[in-house]
């Protein structure tokens, strides 16, 4: 499968589809605006994010039958973002895997919103929204998944979690669970704090000083979205990204 790279400073294109058995994915440089989505029956779509300045908007859409979204979203940018996402898993059979790692810092203030409906028979969703706090910044994950009646053997599973690094953060991870139906399976967890003692002492008996240990700690939530993208350059910018922020 290639990947085709827009870059948004020269493209507009907004809109994705994937026809039915088509299997398709893009990574976005700095899109803005709202992102909209149509994945027939049979079909795959991955979309790869890198955001880089100031933006507000929604990615939403339709999964068909026997279908998947995959959505990998990294903000290492010093900007102030708040983004939407309405997800409907319409076929049955269909799933989202939705993977975000943030950084906020400087003042700066990031909403995500991820909003989930599960309308039809065995429908998969799976968030995992990873963030780090500091220097006066303010971050909100929440996640709203909703599996409505009749959506047996339906699937969900939420993780959110963000590391503050000082006491004047504002973080706050808010995984929610609507549930309507009886044959499903659901989980969610939810941490926001420092790193843990525990951690530090492990590294730093080892020979490393506080300020690395915090540091690899912190890496550890926030490089895993790299794999998302299937570009060595891209892929490298972003490790350089993640570093730099500290």
């Amino acid at each position: 499968m290639e990947t085709k790279i827009l870059d948004f400073s020269k493209e507009n294109t907004n809109v994705f589809h994937a026809d039915s058995r088509e299997n398709k994915s893009y990574i976005l440089i700095d899109p803005h605006g709202d992102i909209s989505f149509d994945i027939k029956d049979n079909a795959h779509l991955k979309l790869a994010i890198v955001n880089k300045s100031d933006n507000n908007g929604t990615i939403k859409g339709s999964v068909g039958e026997n279908s998947e979204l995959e959505v990998y979203y990294a903000d290492f940018a010093d900007a102030n973002n708040e983004i939407k996402t309405e997800i409907n898993l319409d076929g049955e059979n269909s799933s989202i895997n939705w993977h975000l790692a943030s950084l906020s810092k400087f003042n700066g203030k990031k909403t995500y919103e991820v909003s989930v409906s599960h309308n039809n028979l065995g429908t998969r969703s799976q968030i995992d929204n990873y963030g780090v706090c500091k220097n006066e910044a303010k971050l909100n994950f929440s996640g709203i998944v909703h599996i409505k009646k009749g959506s047996h053997r339906s699937a969900a599973h939420q993780n959110a979690k963000i590391i503050i690094f000082d006491d004047h953060t504002d973080a706050i991870a808010k995984p929610i669970l609507k549930i309507d139906d009886n044959d499903i399976e659901a989980s969610h967890a939810s941490t926001v704090g420092k790193i843990s003692d525990d951690e530090l002492f492990y590294l730093t008996s080892r020979g490393i000083n506080l300020e690395q240990a915090r540091e690899l700690i912190t890496f550890g939530y926030l490089k895993p979205i790299v794999n998302g993208f299937d570009n060595e350059e891209i892929a490298s910018k972003l490790v350089e990204e993640v570093e730099g922020g500290f």
